[in-house]
């Protein structure tokens, strides 16, 4: 192992540590409020699903790629390899349906206390779970054909017509299923990167406003303080801009891979450093807003 390679093992293992440790204590935290019957805000329940999302995703690609590099092959069998790269998948996109849920809804409660706006907040208040239920079964859904091409590394004999992707592979699909598969891999990801860049350049100016208007507010008590509102807000658009700016880096990365047809090894490893880190740094930003 060269040192670049012990460098990286060593970044994985840490990153993957810090992950599991800060989603599991959120997870822990949220359980102990539910069980010491303390109440809990509606924001809660999409939490813990957005930690559970991300304990997927750094259980199931952050240990497999850490073992790639520490040069530990071929152990996963094909069902293993199905079975992981199924349940990545799913994990990656429930984490992504869910930060986008948390800003809608966070969009929704500051919003102006008009006739209009009430109903909806009354509305997303009794159906918080609903959304939650959907961004799993739309998940557990788009991404059924991930098993379809993905086998262990020993399957493959032809290079020059596979992909490799850590401790596994995938055959390259023919036109037709790749364009299908690039459809299903993609608008979910629009629909719902749309819709939580469209919420949070509302919860920008609807803080843009409220900064307006406490300026002229000479009180000392209220005029350098901002509301639980505020502060939860910009906690949710700090997780939301994160969540964007690593997704970006990565869909850069991605494409480069997809119509070169790659496998260099840094690239396999940007890419899932670049997946497992909104995983990571989500929970701390949360304990430490």
């Amino acid at each position: 192992m060269t040192v670049s390679e012990l460098i990286l093992g060593l970044l994985f293992v840490l990153q993957t540590g810090i992950g599991v440790l800060g989603n599991t204590f959120l997870l822990i935290t949220y359980a102990t409020t539910a069980c010491t019957a303390q109440a809990l805000r509606p924001t809660h329940l999409i939490l813990t699903n957005l930690a559970v999302a991300n304990l997927l995703v750094l259980l199931f690609k952050g240990i497999p790629q850490m073992m790639y590099i520490w040069g530990v092959t071929n152990i996963l069998g094909n069902i293993a390899c199905k079975l992981v790269n199924y349940i990545h998948r799913t994990a990656r996109g429930l984490s992504l349906c869910t930060t986008c849920h948390l800003s809608s809804f966070q969009a929704i409660t500051i919003s102006p206390r008009t006739e209009g706006w009430m109903k909806l907040k009354d509305t997303a208040l009794e159906n918080i779970s609903f959304p939650c239920f959907l961004c799993w079964i739309s998940n557990l859904l788009t991404n059924l054909f991930v098993p379809i091409e993905v086998q262990a590394l020993q399957h493959f004999h032809n290079s020059t017509k596979t992909r490799i992707y850590g401790l596994c592979s995938s055959a390259t699909p023919k036109a037709p299923d790749d364009v299908v598969y690039t459809i299903l891999f993609i608008l979910p990801d629009v629909v719902f990167m749309g819709l939580m860049a469209g919420a949070s350049v509302y919860m920008v100016l609807l803080l843009h406003r409220h900064h307006q208007r406490m300026r002229y507010i000479h009180t000392l008590s209220t005029s350098h303080r901002f509301s639980p509102e505020a502060k939860a807000t910009q906690t949710i658009l700090l997780l939301a801009t994160t969540f964007i700016l690593f997704y970006f880096i990565n869909s850069i990365f991605t494409m480069y891979n997809v119509v070169l047809y790659t496998s260099l090894p840094w690239l396999q490893h940007a890419t899932s450093f670049l997946v497992a880190c909104y995983p990571t740094v989500s929970p701390l930003i949360l304990m430490l807003r």
